[in-house]
């Protein structure tokens, strides 16, 4: 059964009326929905932050003991050179030992001092670490009491919110599916949700935007689904929307008042 351009008109317009409703019931709620999000991506943020910091000290500590051990193997080196230097049978022998033992002893001294370089490091890091670990737990503490915020709301609207989104789901259902596409594509696109829009003293009442007279006629005639030339709503005239219309107030008349000239006699 075909279904009259003035009946999608008003199902559409029945439509806008529901989505609106739980746009403002939505609208309670505040920048709360994207305070959360927000929190919970630098929550995320943050410990990936301390997970590779907490990599790096591993690291620097890694660096740390291996340095430490050099100096112990080359302190080994060092003793073994002494107590060959006690059994000594020659001069070149001397000095070879004595060189092998000089070089043990500046690999010792390079150590100790990328030690120092590398506990400063990781003070660095250590410091960084605690600070990025108080943000983390103060950013958790944040997300928890906008959530339990956000929860108290979301209990008080639920019932009101369900009913709406069952309401919208059943007047979607009652528009055929080209229809529903462009009414959904429409509604995405406009900031304030609002796919279609009643006449409004002359202008659309979305974008506020002029309409012509005539194609104010078309609308009115429902001959067709006429849409905004310049935001792109859908338009609907009075009959659909059941408002009071809304006249355009005229300019006031200018009243000429009559002036006698009286000729003045000579």
């Amino acid at each position: 059964m075909d279904v009259t351009i003035e009946k999608k008109l008003q199902d559409l317009w029945k439509l806008q009326q529901i989505d609106s409703k739980l746009d403002n019931v939505h609208a309670l709620m505040g920048e709360l929905p994207m305070e959360v999000a927000d929190l919970e991506d630098e929550i995320v943020g943050l410990q990936t932050r301390v997970d590779h910091i907490a990599v790096e000290v591993k690291s620097v500590e890694d660096e740390i003991s291996a340095k430490k051990n050099a100096i112990k193997d080359f302190n080994k080196l060092i003793e073994k050179y002494d107590d060959q230097l006690n059994n000594i049978k020659n001069s070149r022998e001397f000095e070879a030992i004595t060189k092998e033992k000089e070089i043990a002893g500046l690999e010792i001294l390079g150590a100790e001092k990328k030690i120092r370089e590398l506990g400063k490091m990781l003070e660095a890091k250590a410091e960084i670490q605690t600070k990025t670990k108080e943000d983390l737990e103060s950013r958790k503490k944040d997300l928890e009491f906008k959530k339990t915020e956000l929860t108290e709301i979301e209990k008080e609207n639920e019932e009101e919110m369900n009913k709406l989104r069952k309401e919208s789901e059943k007047a979607m259902t009652a528009l055929d599916k080209r229809l529903a596409r462009a009414y959904s594509r429409i509604r995405k696109n406009m900031k304030n949700g609002v796919s279609v829009a009643p006449i409004l003293r002359g202008s659309c009442g979305g974008c506020f935007s002029k309409i012509p007279p005539q194609r104010q006629s078309d609308i009115r005639a429902h001959f067709r689904i006429i849409d905004c030339e310049h935001c792109g709503r859908i338009l609907v005239d009075q009959s659909v929307t059941g408002m009071e219309a809304q006249v355009e107030p005229k300019e006031p008349k200018t009243t000429r008042r009559k002036v006698r000239l009286t000729a003045k006699a000579e």
